[in-house]
């Protein structure tokens, strides 16, 4: 691991515990994440649409296997189910973001 990742990592830790030590399973595990609420609406901005998110989860790629989730796999947090539809990695790889949306949503 990079020293970039290896930063982005420590900070997600502080983050994590910040907001609770909440976390999501996938796959019949639990991992540690620091949540982002999504809005209900996309927003027109430079150069198209936002992408749309009803939760945005933020996970540091060292707790996560060697196969990480990929998009339209189902995740749950808070006991509800939700499915990725885009899985974005940082720069260095240190974080892994995973954009959700409620599974009953048009893909």
């Amino acid at each position: 691991m990079n020293l970039l990742a290896r930063e982005l990592n420590r900070g997600q830790k502080v983050v994590e515990a910040a907001q609770g030590n909440l976390k999501f399973t996938w796959a019949g595990n639990d991992y540690p994440c620091s949540v982002n609420q999504g809005t209900a609406e996309q927003m027109m901005s430079i150069g198209g649409f936002q992408l749309h998110s009803d939760l945005t989860l933020i996970v540091r790629s060292s707790v996560l296997p060697a196969t990480p989730p990929k998009e339209k796999q189902t995740i749950t947090f808070a006991s509800r189910g939700y499915r990725i539809d885009k899985v974005l990695t940082t720069h260095g790889g240190g974080l892994v973001t995973l954009v959700c949306n409620d599974p009953a949503q048009g893909a």
